[in-house]
């Protein structure tokens, strides 16, 4: 029996309600934080790098935009900036009014990007990729803390729309505003974090590739990632002028150093760890370059201990926030303010429980299940062809370029934060994979088929981009 054909009209009107509906629900997610924020509980959160983000502050606030403060050169200069315009009008509200700013770009990159999947076959995804992202404890609760990560990973997903937006529009020009805006969100994450510039090509690569024919593909490259460098390049100026020295900032050979090293563990441990490295005399950044080369020296020389510890920091990277495999600088999640396990693990009994036997099971289980989630994830939506095919790609390189990023420094189950949206999204979509897949060996009365509209099997099928 032929299937009823849905007007345009009707589409539009259903589109609209749902555009409406992802709207409200993100914004009433973000009253509620203000709320909290208001609170005594969600007053003054600092991440991990909290306090070194405000000496930074501090340094700006007394000495300009050239301040040669040590915060400002050692960790990159870009978050205190961004916050030094608030913190000149209320230094006393400055956490409240970044919590405020930092929920507000969440939710609304949130809203942007379901909008954009509600367009495509994909919608069926926009509820829950706006309930699951929205109420992610780690996710939602960190994007109120002085840190730049949340932010980082609301960045990502705005890029990813403004690119699926021009598909939707068969704009085929590179100097257009979507192009402009995707990029720039990029070089605000780049500000905070220089390597986001690295994770960016995974996005700006498949869409090239998608979009762009001949050569129009260098040339989009050349355009995004020269908009994308200018945060990175206004810090390198900052430090000339502050410290006289070219250096976005000097804190990668200490970093890839604690990863490093015979007696590392690929983490963080209470053990000394690093590789031999003569001092030399020189700039901070002189004295980072060469720290870096002493770290890939070792690594060359010693293929066998790096080989373990990469793979270390590779299960480091994908580490629960809690727990006896737990390994990062998550200890300031606000999650673990209402984390069950957590708050169980106080008493001795609940320690043993949560660190022993059951805890380490359930723990491999989460961090394999959690893997295995986002690679069929990533396979069954790259098999469906078309805009799944490049969302599929846009969703997993940034992943697996941070995943790479990480075990070449330090293994920290923080650092996958950036590209949290994007793991999450992808392990969706292959939940909803298993389930199609069960559904399509049960049938309907003894025949098989698939759900409507979506079909997991075909390349192409069903994925063309609504009107």
């Amino acid at each position: 029996m032929a299937k009823k054909k849905v007007s345009p009209s009707r589409l539009a009107r259903e589109r609209k309600a749902q555009v409406r509906g992802v709207l409200a629900f993100s914004l009433t997610v973000f009253f509620i934080k203000v709320m909290w924020l208001s609170s005594k509980e969600g007053r003054g959160l600092l991440g991990a790098d909290g306090e070194n983000y405000l000496q930074g502050l501090e340094g700006l606030l007394s000495e300009g935009f050239f301040s040669s403060a040590e915060k400002l050169s050692y960790w990159p200069a870009g978050y205190p900036i961004l916050m030094w315009p608030i913190a000149a009008i209320s230094e006393n509200n400055l956490a409240f009014i970044v919590g405020i700013i930092q929920s507000l770009i969440f939710a609304l990159a949130i809203w942007f990007f379901t909008i954009e999947l509600s367009a495509t076959s994909l919608k069926r995804f926009t509820w829950p990729a706006a309930i699951i992202l929205s109420l992610s404890p780690t996710l939602s609760l960190n994007s109120v803390v002085i840190g730049y990560e949340v932010t980082s990973a609301s960045l990502f997903p705005i890029a990813i729309s403004l690119f699926l937006r021009q598909v939707r529009l068969s704009n085929t020009s590179i100097l257009n505003w979507e192009n402009s805006l995707a990029a720039f969100a990029i070089s605000i994450s780049c500000f905070m974090q220089p390597r986001i510039l690295l994770l960016a090509l995974g996005i700006f690569i498949p869409f090239a590739i998608y979009q762009y024919r001949g050569k129009a593909i260098p040339i989009f490259l050349a355009f995004t990632l020269s908009i994308g460098a200018i945060a990175p390049l206004i810090m390198i100026l900052r430090n000339v002028e502050a410290n006289g020295y070219a250096a976005i900032s000097t804190n990668l050979g200490t970093t890839m150093n604690i990863g490093a090293g015979p007696e590392s563990t690929g983490g963080y441990t209470n053990k000394a760890t690093g590789v031999p490295c003569e001092t030399i005399e020189g700039n901070a950044a002189e004295q980072d370059s060469h720290k870096v080369g002493c770290v890939l020296k070792w690594y060359l020389e010693n293929p066998g201990k790096s080989a373990k510890l990469f793979i270390n920091k590779f299960f480091y990277h994908w580490s629960p926030w809690f727990g006896p495999l737990a390994n990062g600088t998550m200890a300031r999640n606000p999650w673990l303010q209402f984390h069950p396990f957590a708050e169980s693990a106080k008493t001795q009994e609940g320690f043993e429980v949560v660190n022993g036997g059951i805890g380490k099971t359930i723990s491999w289980a989460w961090v394999l299940g959690s893997l295995a989630l986002l690679i069929y994830g990533f396979i069954s939506l790259r098999r469906r062809g078309g805009v799944s095919t490049l969302l599929a790609w846009c969703l997993f390189l940034p992943v697996l370029l941070n995943t790479v990023s990480s075990m070449g420094t330090i293994g920290d189950h923080r650092f996958r934060i950036p590209t949290l949206t994007l793991s999450i999204l992808l392990q969706l979509f292959g939940l909803y994979a298993i389930f199609e897949r069960r559904s399509f060996k049960r049938g309907l009365d003894g025949k098989v088929r698939l759900t409507q509209g979506l079909n997991w099997k075909g390349r192409g099928q069903g994925d063309n981009l609504q009107p």
